[in-house]
């Protein structure tokens, strides 16, 4: 049987974010299909108007999700027992609108969606808007610490490293941004036009990736 060497290699990178990413979640419940969506339509073009008023253009407004699904709540009927009530059909829209990471941007963010009259979940992360030559040097330094460490193991226990037998690596999804606020309302100012002041100094995003070679060793 052939002996071999598995190590686990890590790469770690800081990085300052440079980008925005905001969520603007419009949902509602309305008795009739049809109605739940005019209401999502609605909703969205009031969205829309007001971040295009305050300088945002439509090409950064994307829908990340939607969905029209059926409501039932539970209710006690005339003997006291528990059963479950269609309520309505109840929509979800998600806007995803990216912009740069400052802080007057995000301030007329907020104030347009606080004044727009659709009464939206509102939420934001901070990100990188070029992640892949992080996530480059994140694999390449995983490796070189997979072979400093087999070098270290295979000297102290008196081995010598043949080839490389594979190399596993699993990708990881969504490392690279951190949400300091969690989603919330907000309430129109009396000049609904008026940008909201968010004084947020993000943290740099620590990232970590792992891979895993395995050599052959005699």
């Amino acid at each position: 049987m052939e002996r071999e060497l598995k190590i686990c290699g890590k790469g770690k990178i800081r990085l300052r974010p440079d980008t925005v990413c905001a969520e603007v979640v419009l949902q509602g419940v309305e008795k009739e299909y049809a109605g739940a969506l005019e209401k999502s339509e609605t909703a969205l073009g009031k969205v829309k108007r007001a971040l295009l008023g305050a300088g945002f253009g439509e090409e950064t407004m994307k829908t990340s999700d939607f969905r029209v699904n059926t409501r039932y709540e539970n209710v006690r009927d005339e003997k006291g027992d528990w059963r479950q009530q269609f309520a309505g059909y109840e929509y979800r829209h998600v806007l995803t609108v990216r912009f740069s990471a400052e802080s007057a941007r995000l301030g007329a963010f907020a104030g347009a969606v606080a004044g727009c009259g659709a009464d939206p979940l509102f939420s934001f992360s901070y990100t990188v808007r070029d992640s892949s030559a992080a996530r480059e040097w994140l694999l390449r330094e995983a490796v070189k610490d997979c072979a400093k460490k087999a070098l270290i193991l295979a000297d102290a226990a008196c081995v010598k490293l043949g080839e490389i037998v594979r190399i596993d690596y699993s990708p990881e999804e969504g490392i690279f941004s951190s949400r300091p606020i969690q989603p919330m309302r907000l309430n129109a100012a009396a000049d609904r036009a008026a940008p909201v002041s968010f004084d947020v100094a993000p943290e740099d995003i620590e990232v970590e990736d792992k891979v895993t070679v395995v050599w052959s060793i005699g």
